[in-house]
């Protein structure tokens, strides 16, 4: 029996077996021949699977396309999931979607799971998980809950979980099952949006509250520090939760997740910390991705060290195109790249904004 190209893409995901380009041309054949919309936009620009010779011609689609167009490589009806962009610039009109097969779903958490391995516990097989973000259930379009729910699937203790709810963050079962398990001297992992770190520190700094979580504690923020009425950066943030929460500069670590990837982007920070090396804070590829700074007029990578656009290509897209010409504003160095802003905008993902939106003034 011939393999699938899903079948084909596990393996490298999880295994390394095979090419990157060979991977990249094996996709990008079945989303020519799956998805008409993208087959359309590669016709225009001259570029079929039969012309491809490196993985950098694949055409990519912009973020703006997904608002406008059913990129799915599959029938209409046939999707297992969908999920949608925030829609905090222009309205709910203004959302993206991104659907999802069933196969789509499995080769997205075999993603997920091997990163996470990698980036976020490289060092653990279990800990507590707890998630300043809705569950999947209650926020079923948000692809930052889904993702979460496989981490806790994956690395979770039973006593993990989500705690915001239709009333927001549930502060007072937050504070209770980190007093439970610091008594347990038992690490606790604290996930959610950057801004819901930040509703939480600033509501648990008006109460004069901190505590000393166990060592090996960590957490891992996804989105800006951009919110509706400050700017934190980076280095504020750590400086917080290491006030608050006691956690280590090395175990806080950052992702770059959007609706339209199927991958998450860590940096470098807690796997360099387990490792005994210096991190960079500077975001990492799993062999599976690539990523380019371009000019976003010409599309042509720009050098090291000078600001461009961002353009992924993500081979755990099976559904959806697997190249993404993002909004976000970024430099590429050596040992990775890093996320300035966005182009002309706010410099906050979606998933952050929404859940700024859940948890501002619970704490």
């Amino acid at each position: 029996m011939t393999d699938t190209p899903f079948q084909r893409l596990t393996r490298f995901i999880r295994d390394r077996e095979g090419s990157f380009d060979e991977a990249a041309a094996d996709l990008f054949r079945f989303q020519w021949e799956r998805n008409p919309a993208y087959r359309a936009l590669c016709q225009a620009r001259g570029i079929g699977p039969d012309s491809l010779t490196d993985s950098r011609q694949i055409p990519a689609v912009a973020t703006r396309f997904f608002k406008r167009t059913t990129l799915f490589a599959g029938l209409p009806g046939q999707a297992a999931a969908s999920f949608s962009t925030s829609g905090t610039s222009g309205g709910p009109s203004n959302k993206g979607r991104s659907y999802f097969s069933a196969a789509g779903l499995d080769l997205m958490e075999t993603g997920i799971v091997a990163n996470a391995r990698a980036m976020l516990f490289p060092d653990v097989e279990r800990t507590h998980i707890l998630v300043l973000a809705p569950s999947p259930q209650a926020a079923p379009e948000m692809i930052m809950a889904w993702g979460m729910d496989r981490l806790i699937r994956h690395f979770g203790t039973p006593e993990s979980g989500f705690l915001v709810g239709p009333q927001g963050l549930d502060v007072p079962g937050l504070l209770g099952k980190l007093a439970e398990f610091t008594r347990q001297d038992a690490p606790v992992t604290l996930i959610g949006a950057s801004f819901g770190f930040v509703n939480l520190l600033e509501g648990l700094a008006k109460k004069g509250f901190s505590i000393r979580l166990p060592k090996g504690s960590r957490t891992m923020d996804a989105g800006g520090y951009k919110g509706r009425s400050r700017v934190l950066t980076r280095a504020e943030l750590q400086r917080w939760l290491s006030d608050v929460f006691g956690i280590q500069p090395g175990l806080m670590v950052n992702l770059l997740g959007m609706t339209e990837l199927a991958s998450q982007l860590y940096d470098d920070t807690i796997a360099a910390t387990a490792a005994g090396k210096t991190p960079h804070g500077l975001k990492q590829n799993p062999h599976w991705t690539r990523t380019r700074v371009v000019d976003p007029a010409t599309l042509a990578d720009v050098p090291d060290g000078q600001e461009g656009v961002l353009l992924h290509l993500d081979l755990a897209n099976l559904d959806t195109p697997m190249a993404v010409l993002t909004d976000d504003v970024g430099v590429m160095h050596a040992r990775g790249f890093e996320v300035l802003g966005r182009v002309g905008a706010d410099d906050s993902r979606g998933c952050s904004l929404t859940v700024d939106e859940l948890t501002r003034g619970n704490a």
